[in-house]
């Protein structure tokens, strides 16, 4: 593996350094890592003329956070593509638009979009809402001065209406940010590709922050790239998720999702209210909008979800067409509940009953010869800080129930 580190803030002759640099590494390099800021156009055309066979590239987008990638290497023939850290921009290279890579992982990545202007031009002609001026310290010339306006100051204050925003006050999000809304949009969600190439993307994960409006966003642009997907993971479980975009629309294309054989979701339970609450009556919804054909099914979510887990035991018990084709499936509620009175770690009580019911699912799936195995969550292990590792007391309700 090749790790290439990025210059950081100091970009002079970045370029002609990065090229010194790799000028010593094997052309031939499979695996490559790139962390520091995200390479600029110029980096990205000297790292395709000089590596021809990148299979396996790790970008970590640094302390900027941003993503560049209008000349994104395209003569590469990479089969499994990391991005890790980047914000608000939009995706533009083919090798992602088009689905030309294999397995793609955006790693803590938020509010990517794959449609729509770059950050560069929607800020481009941005009007400045309102400054806040910058205050410095009084020096001991000012300080009498500074003591004499105060009684100016409260003045000012109480001459302020009460409903205005003072400068020292940070701008509402509603203010800054202006969010598109689909209520009044008609939207289909259609696998036609038009003229574009057919997907070569089977694996797709979003990992952690928006994860699943970040697959809205994908399905609102390029649908036809989920729709050749053959196994996608989903990681939602950080509070900040489907905030931009109306959680109707996830339930809507995700059983649309025919050709998906292995299915991973990880709900928390901020994300669970949100999509239970556009559900008509706020029935359980799970076993509504898994796609129909997977082979196998990883979820994950909260003790609030307890209560639905009957619905999904009798679909499997009582319905032949549900899940068909489902031969392995792993099931945990372990995740606190934020709006009980066990906000960061479920309750004793709460974890019994949801591994009972959990346990009635997982028995009516392995009457139907499915089978039932321990839930995992590799990532993890490599991360620690960033997932919640599975409770460890639901190991031990799984020793007592087996006994």
């Amino acid at each position: 593996m090749t790790k290439i580190k990025g210059p950081g803030s100091e970009r002079v002759d970045a370029t002609d350094s990065l090229q010194a640099v790799i000028a010593e590494v094997d052309p031939k390099t499979e695996i490559l890592h790139i962390t520091g800021d995200v390479p600029t156009n110029d980096e990205w055309e000297a790292l395709g003329q000089h590596f021809t066979g990148v299979r396996f590239l790790n970008v970590a987008t640094g302390w900027d956070e941003n993503w560049i990638d209008d000349k994104f290497p395209l003569n590469w023939p990479i089969e499994l593509l990391i991005i890790a850290d980047a914000i608000s921009e939009r995706i533009s290279t083919p090798a992602i638009m088009e689905g030309r890579i294999k397995h793609l992982i955006l790693f803590f990545t938020c509010g990517l979009r794959f449609e729509g202007p770059s950050v560069k031009e929607l800020i481009k002609d941005a009007e400045v809402i309102f400054t806040i001026p910058r205050k410095k310290a009084p020096d001991a010339e000012t300080q009498a001065e500074g003591a004499l306006s105060e009684g100016a100051v409260s003045q000012a204050e109480e001459n302020q209406p009460a409903d205005s925003d003072s400068a020292t006050k940070s701008a509402p999000e509603s203010d800054v940010i202006k969010v598109t809304s689909y209520a009044d949009r008609d939207i289909t969600f259609s696998p036609d590709r038009g003229d574009a190439p057919p997907s070569e993307m089977k694996t797709l994960e979003i990992l952690g922050n928006d994860a699943l409006e970040m697959l809205t966003y994908i399905a609102l642009a390029k649908f036809h790239l989920l729709t050749s997907l053959e196994s996608l993971t989903l990681l939602s479980s950080h509070g900040n998720d489907l905030r931009h975009v109306p959680a109707t629309l996830f339930p809507c294309f995700l059983p649309a999702l025919d050709e998906l054989k292995h299915f991973k979701l990880t709900l928390g339970s901020d994300v669970h209210a949100k999509i239970l609450d556009v559900i008509l009556g706020n029935k359980p919804y799970l076993h509504m909008i898994l796609p129909p054909n997977i082979e196998t099914l990883r979820f994950r979510g909260p003790v609030s979800m307890t209560s639905h887990m009957d619905t999904l035991a009798a679909a499997f018990a009582d319905d032949a067409a549900f899940l068909p084709r489902l031969k392995r499936i792993s099931l945990l509620l372990d995740l606190p509940e934020k709006a009980s009175e066990h906000p960061k770690e479920a309750s004793l009580e709460q974890l019994r009953a949801a591994h009972a019911a959990c346990k009635r699912v997982l028995d009516a799936a392995a009457g139907r010869g499915v089978v039932v195995e321990a839930f995992k969550e590799p990532w993890v292990e490599e991360h620690e800080g960033l997932f919640r590792a599975v409770d460890n007391r639901w190991a031990v309700l799984d020793d007592i129930a087996r006994k």
